[in-house]
């Protein structure tokens, strides 16, 4: 019959099995996804390589912003330009931005589309193009866009169908998304476990996975220790002693 030792070891290698069964599956992607974000270039998937996130350089001569008149609660005044055009943005504490023309002080925020359109443009550094579609954004668009809200999505025509997301307030761009992009993002949620949001790296699937891994890594080496062949020491037998006479 066998020992209590012998079967807890047989136990202990089936549960080892099973375990790095089940764990397999995820490592596997794990190895996998993280091999396929390694390959693509995040410049890439970022679309810097296209897009310039620079500002636009403003033109040689701009008169002083002289008509501005509510002076209340002014966190910033920045002179930028927008779409070519010499413009200039003020930010208040409530959190309101809007848009002047620098000359008349004529409010041109919201951006209509063919300014938020002339930005896109002006931004793009690719292989050229044009804009395939423009369309006001204002709820998330999945895991691709969040806000803030309203935004204009501009389109290109490019085969990596790249998006840009302008800000109808103040015209600056808050993210440059496309096809390449969707993959990466894809990818990651399978690499972090994270299917829906793709940005939580301490959910319990994650932890539990993470534990499991180490168990099995940990119960692999206690296996493997044991099927060592054991050392024994030899036993070092004491001279018997003589009677005292």
């Amino acid at each position: 019959m066998p020992s209590r030792k012998h079967r807890l070891h047989v136990f202990g290698s089936k549960l080892h099995k099973w375990l790095a069964l089940f764990m397999g599956v995820q490592v596997l992607l794990w190895m996998a996804t993280g091999a396929i974000m390694s390959f693509l270039k995040i410049e890439q998937v970022r679309s810097e390589h296209v897009i310039s996130r620079q500002a636009e350089p403003l033109v040689s001569e701009f008169p002083a912003p002289q008509w501005l008149i509510d002076r209340r609660g002014i966190l910033a005044l920045t002179t930028k330009s927008v779409g070519g055009h010499p413009v200039v943005q003020v930010e208040r504490e409530d959190g309101s931005t809007s848009l002047h023309r620098a000359d008349t002080g004529r409010k041109i925020s919201p951006l209509p589309r063919a300014a938020a359109e002339a930005v896109a443009l002006a931004a793009w550094t690719g292989p050229e193009t044009s804009i395939a579609g423009a369309k006001l954004v204002e709820d998330p668009i999945g895991t691709e866009f969040r806000g803030p809200f309203p935004a204009w999505q501009i389109t290109f025509s490019d085969e990596d169908q790249v998006r840009l997301y302008i800000d109808v307030s103040s015209g600056t761009i808050l993210a440059a998304r496309s096809d390449t992009w969707r993959f990466f993002d894809f990818v990651w949620g399978l690499h972090i476990m994270d299917w829906t949001e793709r940005d939580r790296i301490n959910s319990w699937w994650l932890l539990l996975f993470g534990v499991g891994g180490t168990v099995i890594a940990l119960s692999g080496f206690v296996l493997l220790a044991n099927r060592f062949p054991r050392v024994r020491r030899r036993k070092v037998r004491r001279p018997a002693t003589e009677n005292s006479r």
